[in-house]
């Protein structure tokens, strides 16, 4: 299709745009070859060269054969017939005129093609569209069959859209249609016949539900027969006929090929739209099996592409979208977007690609998530370039449509997962809205660029108010709506340049003259005309070795007028090479320009890095508090534990010494209870043992937390082995004051001494918990030491923090100046090439001037040339005539001859002379021919003696043409003198060359004056020699040298 579609668009496009007005043969051989669809999306893909194609067309109908088929072909795309009726409102009409007659059977596929689609709202509808009618359902009557039934159906579709006209159908001829068809329901043994038949009632009935009461009344006996076979009727008969129908196509039994199987489904989706919602609910509640049957048929492998397409289609528009399988919801996403956007368009009828949308819209918001990433990536551009962009943007424009018209609240559930890349891709275009096309006319491509630009900005609109619809809050819809429709009116009209032209601004015209005119004179027989003929021979003899050496000459002056335009070629490959550097300046700017962004965004990047080394500073500097509160906490549990030691340990104290004073006067009375008190003396030391186990454990803890954060953590666990070790001194001097309990003879004095030693330990125990208090002091002060110093560190990094944010803030400084640096050199560069690109112009411009002045001399010396050229004719044929006999002329010839001969080495020099002795031997040589013409006429002799008096003497200096180079002061000074032509004609070629001597000076001041404030290289080209003498114009080398007037006709042999 993509290459029927290109070679579409070439030819289309060489009609259109051809200088004359051009044969439809090879488009009529091009669209016989191609599909419908092709033409469809060329109208999709060049709608600026709609119009000028129906223009071609109509003005060739009364010409060609072909332009009523290819009127036919190209009517089916909806913007051809839109905008030929638009431009040709009367083609209309002018076709059922023709083809309502007898003798107008090709008109009729015209005239259906044309009412195919909704007639446009501006159009007024035709009055014999009805006895048009009338006529198709009487050849259906005659043949019944699908030939005859189809264009009633496509008639009656296009009619659909527009009520109105078929209100205006008198009943008469609706009636008979209804029974003409109804008999054909009956009696045609045809599956698509009858399929063609149903479809062409579920139109009418469709488009006349509500309005056919006001028209006809409410007792129309013709529609509700129609309406019968959707109603409570027949409904449940149709459909099921219907759906068999689709089962059938979809099964490897179908005698149908593919396209006519997927035409089937697309009349049953017709069909069953037509059905009466109760009657499709009765129908799928009591028919499971057959929907079950035809999902298993849609989704089995061995189906066409097409087919299965229509057959998924069917399903979505038959089945409520809740219902769906969701093999069927996958497929139906597979066939709209994940295949080509062209074969989408190709396989699946326009009309019904929203519908499709809508029904896997409101199947669920994964369905809606793809939806909207394919109409984001169309939107985007990614993906697709061309023609298959233009494609994209149209399915995405319908299946937005589709979308639109889903429930708001299903849509808006749907939506919220979407919202985000949704707001990206705004982001992302609103960059570029209103989007502008590169070119204004679309020649040579494939697809329109304003068209494009057209379809995108209308596609943004569609997402915004899409994003609009969904996120409306607090009666911000109302307003935003107004804001999009001021958007829309103030959108610039994008117009490719061939919509506003018409096919005859690309006609050009050429006059050719009448052959007639130069058909010869009746041959007089005579010798007059025999004498005549012989010179006419001999001038043209001359006259060919004279074009000879013109030939020669104008070659010459060909070259040097080469030569002449060598400076102008220079400038023009200077302004070329002036070019090439500016695109190379300008991609030097935006390669900057990259580098500046890729360094703006690795500055950013160190900002961030650097934000985040500050967060993760706060974030330790906060784990370090709390770590320090912790430890604080637990010093303050220690230093608690510790002083309920104290205190343990002064109260056993103080028993102890009441217990001693109790002994001491109650002696051997109280033995007992001294054991019992040493007993209790005993578990209170068992418990102080566990108490300084426990503390020993909570001084490991204290020491393995400190060894963390300093070394001072060593030094506390040393001192709290020591304080073990005291404590176990103390436990066996315990021990061995119960040894000395146990001796009942030696208790006193051993108890006594055992105070003794208890008071001592007691005053150790006191000196060592001293020396706790004081460790627990230095390790506060150095837990103090150690915030301080975090605190210090924290102030450190701040002002580190500072100093880099100065530093990246003074960095970026540099970079800006830089840039604007940058700028200013840019600035400054396209202002010397702009500058230079003026000087460039001017310089050509005087070049221009001066071509000009040089072709107008030229072309002046040229008209000299001519003339004297007609005058030494008309002496030719002067002396021709005056001969007496062919004796008397015979020697004139044979010197004539001789002349010609010796002049032609003349003419011809080698090509080591310079031009300037070629051009002045060249007017010497006219000159003497001139001259040697001024003689007397040779008058004819008396009797039979021969003339001793030539016409011309050949062997004078002044016939024989000067060897050697003259200065142009003396050729001019012998061109004076002889001027006998001069003075019979009033433009010499001394008057030319002063004239055009004096236009060059006019010029060289004119430019001067216009030239003289610039500097020393705009006078440059001023000292080129430019100021050549040109004989002859290139635009008049030949075509002044063929013979004029009566006397220059040859007449035939």
């Amino acid at each position: 299709m993509a290459e029927q579609l290109a070679q579409l668009v070439r030819e289309v496009e060489r009609l259109v745009t051809a200088p004359y007005v051009p044969s439809l043969q090879d488009l009529h051989d091009l669209v016989q070859q191609s599909k419908s669809s092709t033409i469809g999306a060329w109208a999709l893909c060049k709608p600026c060269q709609v119009g000028l194609l129906a223009d071609v067309l109509v003005e060739a109908l009364s010409r060609s054969r072909v332009a009523l088929p290819l009127i036919t072909a190209f009517a089916s795309a909806s913007s051809f017939r839109d905008v030929l009726l638009e431009r040709h409102p009367v083609i209309l009409d002018a076709f059922l005129e023709k083809a309502v007659d007898t003798n107008g059977a090709e008109y009729l596929p015209a005239c259906v093609t044309l009412f195919s689609s909704p007639l446009p709202v501006g159009v007024v509808p035709p009055a014999r569209i009805a006895p048009f009618i009338t006529k198709l359902v009487g050849m259906m009557a005659e043949n019944p069959c699908v030939e005859t039934v189809t264009p009633i159906h496509a008639l009656i579709s296009g009619l659909k859209g527009s009520p109105r006209i078929l209100n205006d159908i008198p009943s008469e001829i609706m009636s008979n249609l209804q029974l003409e068809f109804t008999k054909t329901l009956r009696n045609l043994d045809d599956h698509m016949g009858n399929l063609l038949c149903l479809a062409t009632f579920a139109q009418i009935a469709t488009a006349l539900s509500t309005t056919t009461k006001i028209q006809h009344g409410s007792d129309t006996p013709w529609l509700l027969n129609i309406k019968h076979f959707f109603g409570q009727k027949r409904g449940l008969k149709t459909l099921d006929l219907v759906v068999l129908r689709v089962i059938l196509a979809c099964s490897s039994s179908c005698n149908l090929a593919p396209p006519d199987a997927a035409e089937s489904i697309r009349l049953a989706i017709c069909i069953a739209d037509a059905i009466e919602p109760e009657q499709k609910q009765a129908w799928m509640a009591g028919n499971t099996p057959k929907i079950a049957k035809l999902c298993e048929k849609a989704v089995g492998d061995g189906l066409y592409d097409q087919t299965q397409t229509m057959a998924i289609l069917f399903l979505h528009t038959l089945l409520p979208a809740h219902s769906l399988p969701s093999q069927l919801r996958e497929l139906g996403i597979k066939a709209l977007l994940f295949k080509n956007s062209q074969e989408a368009m190709e396989k699946i009828p326009h009309q019904l690609i929203p519908r499709l949308a809508k029904s896997l819209a409101e199947s669920g918001e994964p369905a809606t998530r793809q939806l909207l990433a394919f109409t984001f990536g169309v939107l985007r551009g990614n993906k697709w370039s061309g023609i298959g962009e233009m494609a994209a943007l149209h399915l995405a424009h319908l299946v937005l449509a589709g979308m639109q018209e889903v429930h708001a609240e299903i849509m808006l559930s749907s939506l919220n997962n979407s919202m985000l890349p949704l707001r990206e891709v705004l982001g992302e275009v609103v960059e570029y809205f209103p989007r502008q096309p590169s070119e204004s006319q679309c020649s040579g491509r494939a697809w329109c660029a304003s068209e494009l630009s057209t379809k995108q900005n209308g596609l943004f609109l569609s997402l915004l108010r899409l994003y609009n619809r969904a996120s409306a809050r607090n009666g911000s819809d109302i307003i935003m709506k107004s804001f999009m429709g001021r958007v829309e009116q103030s959108m610039p009209s994008l117009s490719c340049a061939f919509s506003t032209t018409t096919p005859k601004a690309f006609r050009g015209s050429l006059a050719l003259h009448d052959r007639h005119d130069f058909s010869s004179t009746q041959i007089n027989r005579n010798w007059r005309s025999g004498v005549t003929e012989l010179f006419m021979q001999n001038a043209q003899t001359s006259h060919e070795i004279m074009m000879r050496k013109i030939e020669d000459t104008c070659f010459d002056l060909e070259r040097r007028c080469h030569d002449v335009e060598g400076p102008l070629r220079a400038v023009e490959e200077e302004r070329d090479l002036y070019a090439s550097e500016n695109e190379q300046l300008r991609r030097q700017n935006e390669e900057l320009n990259e580098q500046l962004k890729a360094q703006n965004t690795e500055t950013q990047t160190k900002l961030r890095n650097s934000h985040d080394s500050f967060i993760e500073l706060n974030n330790e500097k906060t784990r370090l508090e709390q770590l320090l509160q912790t430890q604080c906490t637990y010093t303050d549990e220690l230093t608690m534990s510790l002083e309920s030691a104290r205190e343990e340990l002064q109260q056993q104290q103080r028993s102890s010494e009441k217990a001693l004073l109790v002994e001491k006067e109650k002696a051997r009375s109280k033995e007992l209870e001294m054991m019992a008190t040493l007993t209790g003396k005993d578990d209170q030391l068992e418990d102080l043992q566990e108490e300084m186990c426990s503390l020993q454990m909570k001084n490991e803890q204290a020491r393995q937390s400190f060894d963390q954060m300093s070394s001072e953590k060593a030094t506390l666990s040393e001192l709290s082995s020591s304080l073990e070790q005291e404590l176990a001194s103390a436990t066996e001097a315990l021990k061995q004051t119960r040894l000395y309990a146990d001796e009942k003879e030696d208790e006193l004095s051993r108890l006594l001494a055992q105070e003794e030693e208890l008071r001592k330990e007691l005053g150790s125990v006191e000196s060592t918990v001293a020396q706790q208090n004081l460790e627990i002091e230095r390790l506060y002060s150095r837990l103090e030491e150690s915030e301080e110093k975090s605190r210090s560190e924290i102030e450190k990094l701040k002002h580190d923090h500072e100093v880099e944010a100065s530093w990246t803030t003074s960095e970026m400084a540099k970079h800006e100046t830089e840039n604007r640096r940058l700028q200013a050199a840019m600035q400054a560069a396209a202002l010397d090439a702009s500058r230079d690109a003026q000087l460039k112009d001017k310089r050509i411009h005087h070049l221009e001037r001066k071509v000009q002045a040089l072709r107008d001399e030229r072309a002046a010396k040229a008209r000299e040339f001519s003339e004297a050229q007609q005058h030494i004719g008309r002496l030719m044929g002067v002396m021709g005539f005056s001969a007496n006999t062919p004796e008397s002329n015979a020697p004139p010839r044979h010197q004539r001859t001789r002349s010609s001969v010796n002049a032609t080495p003349t003419a011809r020099v080698p090509q080591t002379i310079s031009d300037d002795e070629n051009g002045i031997q060249l007017e010497e040589s006219f000159e003497s021919m001139a001259s040697n013409f001024n003689g007397p006429t040779p008058k004819r002799p008396r009797g039979n003696r021969k003339s001793t008096i030539l016409p011309y003497d050949l062997n004078t200096p002044s016939a024989a043409a000067p060897k050697t180079k003259s200065p142009p002061g003396a050729s001019g000074t012998s061109r004076s003198v002889r001027k006998p032509l001069a003075e019979a004609d009033h433009n010499s070629p001394t008057k030319s060359q002063l004239s055009s001597a004096s236009k060059r000076n006019q010029v060289d001041d004119a430019f001067q004056e216009t030239q003289a404030p610039g500097n020393s290289e705009e006078n440059r080209l001023h000292n080129l020699d430019l100021d050549m003498d040109l004989e002859f114009s290139k635009d008049f080398l030949f075509s002044s040298t063929a013979f004029t007037g009566s006397t220059d006709q040859i007449p035939p042999q």
